[in-house]
């Protein structure tokens, strides 16, 4: 079956060219995009959002500058890879039929199909080895035979219209044990408590329909696809967090699973390590039903926030929807809640409320000697950025000015006290509780007493931030620095613009401190590495960090000093890596 993977996608103010696949002596496929005149507003990233190749066989890259000599591990990303699926279809025409090319494109920035990528590095020698493959060839193979997606499970997509009838998502709702055909494109872990150590290692993709992808962590070809409640049935759920927390000092994998069902909504939270590979039961949290992307764990507690984007309908619209967007709708007027879980007692034992906003991502979460929780979170005040990222917005520039977050630290005051008083109200009347409390949800229920304690807040900082990355060795304990995206003094003042800085936040002074931009160029998450061995100086260490180029559509990598974000080295791509919203893993050679 032919596999053409251009892009063509005609939009109100600007047409992308179809994308060029060329293929090289070692049979690795490479993206190469016509230069074209932009129409209206300069924006080099549009070029960003288009089909990429694929490099199967390693190649050694290029270094320029000098790698740190203890700089040795992999680091593996993943993020959107294919866009634009073309098929062919029978037309009508006046001799009869004939064929003709059309093309299926998604509608979401977080839709597109993932491309997962390996950078090996060798600091001894200097030397970068890259490699990447796309990994659901036969979900596009699908997509080319359906004009469409016919999707399996609730969670599925974004914001994409599925182009099916409701008939083909009946009967095309079968689950999949082929990992080739389950799109993981959110999130990539090396610690997963799956495999023992002397086991061939893998890497993990993760997506927001609690499905997981097992890699070979060498040559990245799919090997497993499993969902959480194939692990221990009690995980029940069809939505869970695709950023799990990994704990050192334990050595727990921590998440949860969103169940829907008729009575309500629970939030199943588990853990599972290397002894007890079928896990463990923690919690359940009965709140509504919303879209989680992260949460936050600390040494004695876990920490549930639910935004006011509920589901429609109780949540009922979850399991029959193809879209997360066409399920939710944000309710201003609510509250957010923390729900806190006990990990040593394994049970909610608080809830506090703040006024209505939206996260994707927490960024790190601890405890003090006198009894708060202090819970650090990149917020919008709004959910207009889950819309203002579609591929059509992103695509044409539509979107003048994206909505711009804000670091907040919320502080949960007196863990114990409000713990002992939440143990007083009646087990069946608790849910009541926060019902009459923040909406009033069961009109024919009596009010109750117990107000919630109000989680309040400060600001961290006086800039913008996404993609939020600490040192691990402070996660869960309190710490300084935080590194991310951000705008760039120019960016800051041009429409249309997206993030296209990598800064250093110190939130003791609430300042940007350090930050690396180049011309038209937009930078993916920041993954910081550690010095091996210092585990007191936070900043020791470095960010790597992949890049498009815009004007000269291309890809490097850079490797940058943590501490003053000044570059050390960086290496040219051999293939275009299309901008990314996803995340990166580095597992260290010790």
């Amino acid at each position: 079956m032919e596999d053409d993977n251009t892009t063509n996608v005609e939009l109100n103010t600007y047409s992308e060219p179809p994308t060029i696949i060329t293929e090289d002596e070692n049979g690795n496929t490479h993206a190469e995009i016509p230069t074209v005149e932009i129409k209206k507003l300069n924006l080099p990233y549009r070029k960003g959002f288009s089909n990429a190749g694929e490099t199967l066989t390693p190649v050694e890259l290029k270094v320029s500058g000098e790698l740190p000599s203890w700089l040795s591990g992999e680091l593996y990303t993943v993020g959107p890879g294919t866009y634009d699926i073309k098929y062919t279809r029978m037309i009508e025409s006046e001799g009869g039929f004939e064929s003709a090319t059309e093309t299926f494109s998604m509608g979401h920035w977080f839709d597109g199909l993932p491309l997962v990528n390996r950078f090996e590095f060798d600091g001894k020698d200097g030397k970068i080895k890259y490699r990447s493959r796309i990994t659901s060839r036969k979900y596009e193979i699908k997509i080319r035979d359906h004009h469409g997606i016919v999707t399996r499970h609730p969670f599925t997509l974004f914001k994409t219209h599925a182009n099916q009838t409701p008939l083909a998502k009946l009967f095309g709702q079968k689950r999949t044990d082929k990992p080739e055909m389950e799109p993981c494109s959110v999130n990539i872990s090396t610690k997963f408590p799956f495999y023992k150590s002397g086991e061939k290692p893998k890497v993990f993709c993760q997506n927001h329909a609690s499905q997981v992808v097992e890699l070979d962590a060498h040559d990245l070809a799919p090997s497993r696809v499993y969902s959480w409640n194939d692990i221990n049935p009690l995980f029940r759920g069809d939505h869970a967090s695709p950023h799990p927390h990994y704990d050192d000092n334990t050595g727990e994998l921590i998440n949860f699973n969103m169940e829907v069902y008729a009575l309500g909504t629970k939030y199943n939270f588990f853990s599972i390590t290397e002894k007890n590979p079928n896990g463990e039961f923690i919690a359940s949290i009965s709140a509504k039903a919303s879209y989680v992307h992260s949460f936050a764990v600390t040494q004695r507690f876990i920490i549930l926030v639910v935004f006011p984007f509920h589901g429609k309908n109780a949540g009922i619209n979850f399991k029959w929807s193809d879209n997360i967007l066409d399920s939710l709708t944000y309710r201003p007027e609510e509250s957010t809640l923390f729900y806190v879980i006990s990990r040593a007692e394994k049970q909610h034992v608080a809830t506090y409320r703040s006024e209505p906003c939206f996260a994707f991502h927490h960024i790190n979460a601890f405890e003090d000697d006198d009894d708060n929780l202090y819970l650090d979170i990149v917020c919008y005040d709004n959910t207009e950025i889950c819309y203002d990222l579609s591929l059509e917005n992103l695509r044409t520039g539509l979107v003048v000015e994206l909505p711009l977050a804000e670091v907040r630290r919320y502080v949960l005051q007196n863990i114990q006290v409000e713990s002992i008083k939440f143990s007083k109200i009646p087990q069946a009347t608790q849910l009541e509780t926060l019902q009459n409390t923040v909406v009033g949800l069961f009109k024919n229920v009596q009010p109750v007493t117990y107000p919630l304690p109000v989680a309040n807040y400060v600001r961290c900082l006086d800039s913008t931030l996404e993609l939020p990355r600490i040192n691990p060795k402070f996660h869960g304990q309190k710490y300084r620095y935080v590194y991310g995206i951000g705008l760039s003094a120019k960016a800051a003042t041009q429409d249309g613009q997206i993030w296209d800085s990598l800064i250093k936040c110190d939130l003791d002074t609430k300042e940007v401190i350090a930050m690396w931009s180049e011309e038209d160029c937009y930078p993916s998450e920041p993954v910081f590495v550690p010095v091996p061995g210092n585990d007191d100086d936070e900043d020791d260490g470095v960010l790597l960090s992949v890049i498009f180029e815009g004007q000269k559509v291309k890809s490097y990598l850079v490797v940058l000093d943590a501490k003053t974000l000044l570059e050390k080295a960086r290496v040219d791509l051999p293939q275009v890596i299309p901008l990314s919203f996803g995340h990166g893993s580095f597992r260290q050679n010790i």
